[in-house]
Order: C-alpha cells, then structure tokens, then sequence
C-alpha cells in the first residue's frame, strides 16, 4: 500500500544502518551513514481519524524535503505513542521507490537503523518540542496499513457526504 505524505517539518536523525544495505559505504565523504538519513513530520493525504484530523506521519527520507512537499510513501510500522501522557497514532513511513530503503518492510529492520523507542521518541521530541513523548508499541506493516485503509475511508465517507 503507498500513501502521500505532506511533510509539515524536516530533521536530521541518527537513524542509518550498521551495514551497506542502503547502498553507501560507511567511509564515503559525506556518507549518510554517519550523519543519519533525515526524518519528516506531516500528515497522509487522504485521511482522518476519529479526531477528525489527517493521520500523523513520519518519513525517513534520503534527503530533507521542504514544508508541504508531498512524498509518495509505503508504511513501515504503526506507532502507538504517549504525548504528554494522552494517546497518539503515527504511521513511520519510507519513500515508496526509493530503493536505499528497500531494506526496511518491518519493525526489526527498524531497529537495525538504530530506529527503536528511546532514539524515535528523541527524534519525535525534536519535532514537537515543550511535549514528553514516550513510545508505547511498534506494530509492523500490516497494522499500519489496516489503520491507513481505516483513515482513508473515514475521509472518503465525509467527502462523499459534501458532495452529496
């Protein structure tokens, strides 16, 4: 399943792999690898929750995008957050076509980006900063994909009724 991204902000993050299977070498000038691939903030085009607001989103992404850029996505994994202590769903996605992240379909090879619930829960306070985020649950793909399909059609239901 891919989704659109509309990237709201844009960080740099320590999220790489140990290895090459993101196509660069660990020496390489200017390698990635060691200063991290940067992580966007934004919303999936197309949805909605039960608190009628777009689906919260992350994306790995080779390079920085800018605000509003849209980024065609796959999902990853489902994250169950705390954000001052209140629940928060975020969908962790990568680009669709890109194949430095070919690699990553689940939570473990998230984890081998260094990408688990302390380094993601930093990443996230950086973007949203005066909150206490607190990662709760990793679900893999699937659920992220239930959960898309879910916002997707809550959002199709309420245009459809507009236009009515």
């Amino acid at each position: 399943m891919e989704c659109v991204i509309v990237v709201a902000a844009t960080i740099g993050s320590p999220f790489a792999p140990a290895d090459e299977s993101d196509g660069y070498a660990l020496m390489s000038a200017g390698s990635i690898r060691v200063t991290g691939y940067p992580v966007g903030a934004g919303a999936v085009a197309g949805t909605l929750t039960d608190g009628s607001n777009p689906v919260d989103a992350l994306l790995l992404m080779e390079e920085p995008a800018l605000p509003g850029q849209e980024i065609q996505a796959r999902p990853v994994a489902l994250l169950h957050t705390l954000v001052d202590g209140l629940p928060r769903i975020e969908v962790l996605c990568v680009p669709a076509h890109d194949a430095n992240f070919a690699s990553l379909t689940d939570v473990a090879a998230l984890r081998a980006w260094h990408a688990d619930e302390g380094t993601l829960a930093t990443v996230l306070h950086r973007l949203e900063r005066g909150h206490r985020w607190r990662i709760t649950e990793f679900e893999e793909a699937p659920a992220a994909e239930k959960f898309l399909a879910e916002a997707r059609h809550c959002h199709e239901g309420l245009t459809w009724r507009k236009e009515q």
